[in-house]
């Protein structure tokens, strides 16, 4: 189908772990689960790994710190933005990121979309990033109006033969206004952090990926809803590639490597664009610490449905998801108090607690790489810290520039006397009991900082956004059917 886009009719709405579908054997149909590997952007079996072979730990950390400060603020926005649709909002919640940051510590993976007839390999391949935190798939599409740099050509939406524009009649609840365009095509809008934002067509298309459940098989998923991206803006300082527009040149000198093309979304929104609301309800990720010596060379696993293996045993924790009514995309959980070994930080029992305003709360999100506190609730965490190492008579540094974490200690070299974190969720403890989920140890200056980062309460929309670093070594399943986060501990190493 052949049809002119209108860059005007097509707004905007919103946006880090790397999936390999291990494309390259036979299909099944109708599958009950599937697995995808999950890459860190910046370990050696990544497509971007020559971009941060070069970087000191210092930088890397450096690099994570700001992104966890950028995915907060960007949170913060699209919550405000959905706030404002049915309350009267404060203008000094509402305002734009600050400064561009590039990303640095998702997880990306590669899709087999479309069937193209006569070809070998009947589907395209294509490294998405992906986001518990977004609620839309989607891929840069040929025909647009604005795109940034990828080494794969852009989907030829018009060559697959399963690709079918959704109409407005088939989600009237959400193809309303400029999202319904005069041919009465569903379109979309998706911002990110710092700006970036994709808009397009909605489309059913054939997915391609790999089952876990028989090996060796890929499992073939028809009429999965995506984004066909027509217009995508502000990724090229993100994503560190040029831009252009239309037919015009590139506006900046080609990278040595660029693989990704879109995003792939497992929030919980009310769009059920999600892949996860789209398929089995439930997914589950084993992350590894961020310092793993090996982890340069590992990966794990994202998987869904009746490939979860997280099991059952008094070993499982169970947390309730909460409703935040006006923006349900991100994981919402109650959490009513933190703790360091058997020392609690006494907060009250509304300390967390979401406010008719659109702030506060607790989510987990695995595209902060940090934990991130309003800085009322840090500096109450960080005096646990401080009052613990000061009875083993160490003290805080004055100043620690290494990774824009702002709370160190210069250890002995010997040192092994590490305390065990704990957010007391409703009904479940989330114990860290690795250092390594709790600290970044900097070795060549024997140099130990606490990995949460502190923020001003204008830049916090949220009282605590629990991070990837802090999710390490657990075995973590979203399950949308029961509206539960579960988790138990487990080392996860190679192929977890």
């Amino acid at each position: 189908m052949s049809r002119k886009y209108d860059a005007s009719s097509i707004v905007f709405v919103i946006t880090v772990v790397c999936i390999s579908f291990l494309l390259n054997l036979s299909i099944a149909a109708k599958p009950r689960g599937f697995s995808m590997k999950m890459i860190r952007s910046d370990s050696k079996e990544s497509p971007l790994h020559q971009r941060y072979a070069n970087l000191t730990q210092a930088e890397r950390f450096r690099g994570l710190v700001e992104q966890s400060k950028a995915r907060v603020r960007h949170l913060g926005s699209a919550r405000a933005a959905a706030y404002n649709k049915s309350i009267s909002m404060n203008p000094d919640i509402v305002r734009p990121t600050v400064a561009m940051v590039r990303e640095t510590g998702f997880y990306i993976g590669e899709v087999g979309i479309g069937t193209f007839n006569g070809q070998a390999q009947t589907f395209r391949n294509f490294y998405l990033i992906i986001d518990t935190s977004s609620d839309i798939i989607w891929t840069q599409c040929r025909v647009g109006n604005h795109y940034f740099y990828q080494d794969a050509e852009f989907y030829d939406q018009q060559g697959s033969t399963s690709y079918h524009p959704m109409t407005c009649d088939e989600k009237p609840e959400y193809c309303v206004g400029d999202l319904c365009d005069e041919d009465n095509f569903c379109l979309y809008r998706q911002g990110y952090m710092s700006g970036a934002q994709s808009s397009g067509e909605l489309a059913r298309e054939t997915f391609t990926i790999n089952s876990n459940e028989v090996a060796h098989t890929l499992e073939s998923h028809e009429g999965i809803i995506m984004g066909c991206g027509l217009d995508q803006t502000g990724f090229g300082q993100v994503l560190d590639v040029p831009e252009r527009e239309g037919g015009e040149p590139w506006d900046g000198p080609i990278p040595y490597n660029a693989p990704i093309a879109g995003y792939l979304g497992l929030g919980r929104g009310t769009t059920d664009f999600s892949l996860v609301l789209q398929l089995d309800n439930k997914f589950e990720y084993c992350l590894e610490s961020y310092d793993l010596p090996g982890a340069d060379a590992s990966h794990t696993y994202l998987r869904f449905g009746a490939d979860t293996i997280i099991g059952g045993g008094p070993e499982v924790r169970r947390t309730p998801f909460i409703e935040d009514a006006n923006f349900r995309t991100p994981y919402h959980l109650t959490l009513l108090d933190i703790s360091l070994d058997a020392v609690s930080a006494e907060f009250n029992k509304h300390a967390f607690e979401i406010r008719k305003d659109g702030t506060g709360g607790t989510i987990i999100d695995s595209a902060a790489p940090f934990t991130t506190m309003v800085m009322p609730h840090y500096e109450r965490v960080r005096q646990l810290f401080v009052d613990y190492f000061h009875q083993l008579g160490i003290d805080p540094i004055a100043a620690a520039p290494h990774a824009l974490l702002d709370t160190c200690w210069v250890i002995p070299a010997d040192f092994n006397d590490y305390p065990t974190m704990t957010f007391h969720f409703q009904d479940a403890d989330f114990v860290i009991l690795k250092e390594s989920g709790i600290f970044s140890y900097f070795e060549d200056h024997n140099l130990l900082c606490l990995g949460i980062v502190g923020l001003e309460e204008d830049d916090a929309s949220y009282h605590v956004v629990l991070g990837a670093m802090q999710q390490s070594n657990k075995r973590i399943m979203y399950d949308l059917a029961d509206e539960a986060l579960f988790f138990k501990e487990e080392e996860c190493n190679f192929g977890a």
